[in-house]
């Protein structure tokens, strides 16, 4: 990030949220960065089944955390406005931590049916993420290619199938698992 002026916060950041600012003498040009990261943990998968899928999100530690974190982050750095991203969990968090001033880019995060994206939300989910397929048809919701995945490249898939159903079936696996992968976002110009 240093490459494009932004410095990482030691102090703020951890292993669920990380902190960038970009410092400037005109305070107007400042700018605070906050990542959230997606299901990294043993805890995060209790996170998403309470949380993301029966709707509970804002009654999560990771929620209140990464909520608390963002204020301190504003706070410190006297900006009224961040840009908060996410994938997969965190692109779910990224969404409710944020106000309507905020910038919020998220990647293949989880959703509730009938889930909608925020009108400052510029939301993207790879071609065959199982994940955020109850968001595929949300109005500001971009789908993008990736090699990897289901849609991508159906190599696993096929390759598992010259083992039979069997591993036909686990090859599938593997490419929706895939097709979930951060990295499928790496050659989108999303936010730089």
């Amino acid at each position: 990030m240093k490459q494009f002026g932004y410095y990482r916060d030691k102090q703020l950041s951890n292993d669920n949220q990380q902190v960038y600012y970009k410092p400037d003498e005109d305070d107007s040009k400042r700018k605070v960065l906050v990542t959230v990261a997606g299901t990294h943990n043993l805890a995060d998968w209790g996170t998403d089944a309470y949380g993301v899928a029966a709707g509970n999100l804002k009654d999560t530690n990771r929620y209140k955390e990464a909520d608390s974190v963002l204020s301190k982050a504003k706070a410190k750095y006297v900006v009224d406005k961040a840009t908060i991203a996410g994938h997969s969990l965190g692109g779910s968090i990224s969404q409710y931590i944020a106000s309507k001033d905020d910038q919020i880019f998220s990647l293949d995060k989880g959703a509730t049916i009938g889930q909608k994206t925020r009108s400052n939300e510029n939301a993207y989910r790879s071609a065959g993420d199982a994940v955020s397929l109850l968001n595929a048809g949300s109005t500001r919701m971009k789908t993008i290619p990736n090699q990897e995945g289901f849609l991508g490249n159906h190599k696993y898939a096929l390759l598992g199938s010259l083992a039979g159903p069997y591993g036909a079936l686990a090859g599938a696996v593997y490419d929706a698992y895939n097709s979930h992968d951060v990295e499928n976002i790496k050659n989108e110009k999303i936010y730089i």
